[in-house]
C-alpha cells in the first residue's frame, strides 16, 4: 500500500510539473492576447462585451472590472484601454512585437510595439500578474515615443 501511495505521489508531482511547463509565459500570453484582441477590433467587435470568457483568459478580473466601471461612468473611456488609441492601424494586425523587460516573482513587464514605422506604431508597457498557473494582464500604459 505504501508503494502504491508513493507511486501516486510521484505521478501527481510529475503531472503538476508538466502542467506548469505547458503554461504560456508572460510574453506568450501578451503576444496571444494582442493577436486575438486586434483581430476582434478589426472585425468591429468589442472584445470586453462580445467575448468576456476569452478576455478573462488573458486579463485579470480586477482590471476588467475597473475598465467596465470607467466605461459606465459619466466620463466614459476616451480610448481603448489595451491599445491606448481610439483606432487601430492596419499594420498592427501583423506587426506585434513583444519583448520581456522584467520578471520578478509573480509580476512581469513586457514592451509591446504595434506597427512597423514610427508614424504608425504604438508602444505599450504591459504589466502581468501570475494568477494560479496563468499570466494575466493587470495594467497597460502608453510609452511616449520621440517624434
Amino acid at each position: 500500500m505504501k508503494r502504491l501511495l508513493s507511486l501516486l505521489c510521484v505521478l501527481a508531482g510529475f503531472h503538476l510539473s508538466i502542467a506548469a511547463a505547458d503554461a504560456p509565459s508572460a510574453q506568450q500570453t501578451t503576444q496571444a492576447f494582442y493577436a486575438w484582441y486586434l483581430k476582434r477590433l478589426n472585425d468591429d467587435k468589442v472584445p470586453l462585451n462580445d467575448n468576456p470568457q476569452q478576455m478573462q483568459q488573458y486579463v485579470a478580473d480586477s482590471l476588467i472590472k475597473a475598465i467596465d466601471k470607467q466605461a459606465k461612468s459619466e466620463d466614459g473611456l476616451d480610448e481603448d484601454y489595451f491599445i491606448k488609441s481610439q483606432d487601430i492601424d492596419d499594420s498592427w494586425l501583423t506587426h506585434i512585437q513583444v519583448t520581456e523587460t522584467a520578471t520578478k516573482g509573480a509580476t512581469a513587464q513586457e514592451n509591446v510595439v504595434l506597427g512597423t514605422t514610427q508614424d504608425n506604431s504604438q508602444v505599450l508597457k504591459v504589466t502581468l500578474g501570475k494568477d494560479k498557473d496563468a499570466w494575466k494582464i493587470t495594467a497597460v500604459e502608453v510609452v511616449p515615443t520621440e517624434q
